[in-house]
């Protein structure tokens, strides 16, 4: 049986992507955390991945396929009923550049808005660490890019997910829901609708689950701001 090697399942917000998916679509893959920040954690992750990051999908022959997107491919070639990307070619296309867009971008909101889903902060905290009004502008500015690319996305679809059935691209946008509601970012009403969709899935809900019971704590990402 293939191997998910991922980040601690708080604040890996790569190696979630690819798990939630795996999780939601019951494919046969298990996972195994490997935690963060820790002194064997380099050593450990480069005895299977090349650029010695997670998330690294291990195969029962021993080959191994390294980041979240390329995972992605896999699936989609190994289990082409699974739904990783939509049939409509119009939607695939704007399902992967979707895709390619959270790979690439949102610099600024990955920085400072990091994932914790254990954590709750007050709304605004977070400006406190954000590094001065120009940090804050950007931040603001990618966050104003997510929700007009998933009200983008949700009206070319009519929904109920982002290229219409649940699919790899809401899988990769999952850990911003997750952020959003971490950092108390509110939503215009469409976006609040599509986060609380994926919030009501039942792998949003063994996810939390799971990053509760982790007792690893990285303090880089635990700031200190109001919490609610």
């Amino acid at each position: 049986m293939a191997l998910l090697l991922m980040g601690n399942k708080n604040y890996s917000s790569w190696s979630i992507r690819p798990w939630f998916f795996i999780r939601h679509a019951g494919l046969a893959i298990e996972d195994k955390v490997i935690p963060l920040d820790e002194v064997a954690t380099s050593a450990e992750i480069g005895r299977f991945s090349p650029s010695k990051r997670v998330p690294v999908l291990v195969l029962p022959e021993g080959d191994v396929v390294w980041d979240s997107l390329a995972i992605g491919e896999y699936l989609a070639e190994t289990h082409p009923a699974s739904g990783v990307w939509p049939v409509e070619a119009a939607a695939r296309r704007r399902a992967r550049s979707a895709c390619a867009e959270m790979h690439s971008s949102f610099g600024e909101l990955r920085r400072v808005l990091t994932c914790n889903k254990r954590a709750r902060y007050a709304p605004d905290a977070w400006r406190k660490i954000a590094g001065g009004k120009e940090a804050e502008a950007a931040i603001e500015a990618d966050i104003d890019r997510v929700h007009a690319l998933w009200k983008m996305l949700l009206d070319a679809s009519g929904g109920p997910f982002l290229c219409g059935a649940f699919g790899y691209v809401d899988a990769f946008f999952v850990p911003v829901v997750s952020r959003f509601a971490t950092y108390g970012i509110t939503s215009p009403a469409d976006a609040q609708a599509y986060r609380a969709r994926v919030e009501a899935l039942p792998t949003y809900t063994r996810w939390e689950e799971e990053a509760v019971a982790e007792t690893w704590s990285i303090e880089k990402y635990e700031y200190d701001i109001a919490r609610r």
